[in-house]
C-alpha cells in the first residue's frame, strides 16, 4: 500500500513531460507552418508581378507624344531622331527645328538623346508660312538659315560665275576658295549651294567645320572656312 502514491506521482510526471513535450511540438508545428504559407505568398507574389507585360520606354513615352494637331506639347525623342525631322513631323518643314531648338534651349542641335523629352510649340499661320525660299523682313543681323532668292553679286575675290542647282536656282556666285567672309543678305545654306554645287543641304558642314551650334546664326563680317 505504500508503493501506490509513488507511482501515481511517476504517472503525473510523465503526463506533465508529455504534455509539454506535446505543447513544444505544437508551437514548432505553428511556426513551420508559418513559415511555409509566407514563403508560398512570396513565391506567388514574384510570380504574378514577374508575368504582367512590361512596357518599354518607347511604348510608354510614345502614348505621350503630342500629335501636329493638337500643338504645343512634347515629344520624346527616338533612335534615329534628328531635330530636322521631328520639325518635318511637325511642321511639315524640317527648316523650322530652329524653333524647338529656341523653345528648348538647345546649344546644339545635333546633340540628341533618345529618351530626351522636348517640347513642341505652336507655330503662328505667319510663321509657318515663312518657308524654304520665304526669308522673313529682318536687319541685317537676322540669324541666317534659309535660302535668299536673289542674287548676292560678287564682293570676294574668291567668287566665280554663279551657281546654279539642278532646279535651275540661282544662289550667286561661286564660292570657289577655302574661306568666304559672310554679306549682308547671306544665309548658311546658300552660301553652302555656292560651294558645294547647289547643295544647300551641305549647310551642315559648314557649320560643323566653323563650330557654329546654331546655323541661323551668323553674321556679316564672319569668316567661314569651306571645307573641300
Amino acid at each position: 500500500m505504500a508503493r501506490q502514491p509513488k507511482t501515481e506521482e511517476k504517472e503525473s510526471y510523465f503526463d506533465r513531460v508529455s504534455s509539454e513535450i506535446d505543447s513544444k511540438q505544437s508551437r514548432l508545428t505553428m511556426i513551420l507552418g508559418g513559415l511555409i504559407i509566407l514563403v508560398v505568398v512570396v513565391l506567388l507574389f514574384n510570380y504574378f508581378n514577374r508575368s504582367k507585360p512590361s512596357i518599354g520606354p518607347s511604348q510608354q513615352t510614345q502614348q505621350g507624344d503630342v500629335s501636329p494637331e493638337n500643338l504645343p506639347g512634347t515629344y520624346t525623342v527616338k533612335e534615329g531622331d534628328t531635330l530636322f525631322s521631328i520639325a518635318e513631323k511637325y511642321y511639315q518643314d524640317g527648316y523650322k527645328y530652329t524653333e524647338i531648338a529656341a523653345a528648348n534651349n538647345l546649344a546644339n542641335p545635333d546633340n540628341l538623346e533618345t529618351g530626351q523629352q522636348l517640347n513642341i510649340p505652336k507655330l503662328s499661320d505667319q510663321d509657318l508660312e515663312v518657308g524654304l525660299g520665304q526669308p522673313s523682313e529682318s536687319p541685317s543681323e537676322t540669324p541666317i538659315s534659309t535660302p535668299t532668292e536673289e542674287i548676292i553679286p560678287a564682293l570676294e575675290s574668291n567668287t566665280q560665275a554663279p551657281q546654279t542647282s539642278k532646279g535651275g536656282q540661282d544662289w550667286g556666285p561661286t564660292i570657289s576658295g577655302d574661306t568666304y567672309e559672310v554679306v549682308v543678305g547671306d544665309w548658311l545654306s546658300t552660301i553652302a549651294a555656292r560651294a558645294y554645287n547647289g547643295d544647300i543641304m551641305a549647310y551642315t558642314k559648314l557649320a560643323e567645320a566653323n563650330n557654329i551650334p546654331n546655323p541661323d546664326l551668323i553674321y556679316p563680317g564672319m569668316v567661314l572656312e569651306i571645307p573641300r
